[in-house]
């Protein structure tokens, strides 16, 4: 009668686990297969074929509604197509769903600087940075860092900048702002090491070319000024800052 009564137990737990796994393996069926659609979604948004993403990324928001790779696919193909109020309403589930989601946070934060949301947009970069598992976070810092360039704010920008260059001090443009902070500042020789490590990793552009013949007029070398402006007027001769170039040479003379 024990055991009887034991295998009945035995019975109904099982049956009941079996009803409680039941939605839950179904859930990650559905979980599963949104993440295989969301992939094929990126694919042919890699390939620009962005209506059958689109048609992926929708069966895969019906399977997954909370989905946030899906989700955030959605919203980096909703910017793409010019549909900015839908593109927003995806970004923000995306983060909503998943805190660790963090390049979702960072995409959406470049998204509202774009939108000239600086405020929001450093909130998003801010909350990606909050993951210690995130692996681009000198990219973050510096996206932010430009965020606020944009708003003229080089005082709240240069720190950005600054743990952007700690986590890698190879970081191109991160350099170059560091050496347009500096020459703004009047700090030449800071700027002119900055933009010095800029040139030893990083093609030489007209704005880079430009900035580094202004330091050195500042710092009074008009030979390596002249070697600047030579490859300026060289290999940018048509650039609006090699226009600028001939103001500032007109104006010296």
């Amino acid at each position: 009668m024990i055991r009887q009564v034991l295998l009945m137990g035995i019975i109904v737990l099982g049956l009941a686990a079996c009803a409680s796994n039941e939605p839950i393996g179904k859930v990650a069926a559905a979980s599963k297969q949104a993440d295989i659609r969301t992939q094929l979604a990126i694919s042919y948004m890699q390939r620009n074929q962005l209506e059958v993403a689109r048609e992926e990324l929708e069966h895969a928001l019906k399977l997954a509604p909370d989905h946030s790779e899906a989700n955030h696919a959605m919203a980096a193909l909703q910017e793409r197509l010019g549909n900015n109020n839908q593109a927003e309403r995806h970004f923000r589930q995306a983060v909503r769903s998943d805190a660790e989601n963090s390049q979702a946070a960072h995409d959406f934060g470049t998204f509202l600087c774009r939108r000239g949301r600086v405020q929001e947009a450093l909130e998003q970069y801010e909350t990606a940075l909050s993951n210690p598992l995130y692996r681009q976070p000198d990219i973050t810092n510096l996206r932010a860092g430009e965020c606020l360039i944009t708003q003229g704010n080089a005082k709240a920008a240069e720190p950005y900048f600054r743990k952007a260059l700690r986590i890698n001090p190879g970081l191109s443009l991160a350099l170059y702002h560091m050496a347009d902070i500096n020459f703004r500042r009047e700090n030449y020789l800071s700027a002119r090491g900055y933009i010095e490590r800029y040139f030893s990793i990083a093609p030489k552009t007209p704005e880079s070319l430009l900035l580094a013949y202004k330091i050195e007029q500042k710092l009074n070398v008009p030979k390596v000024a002249e070697e600047y402006a030579s490859l300026l007027r060289g290999k940018f001769a048509g650039s609006k800052q090699a226009q600028e170039l001939e103001k500032l040479t007109r104006t010296r003379k």
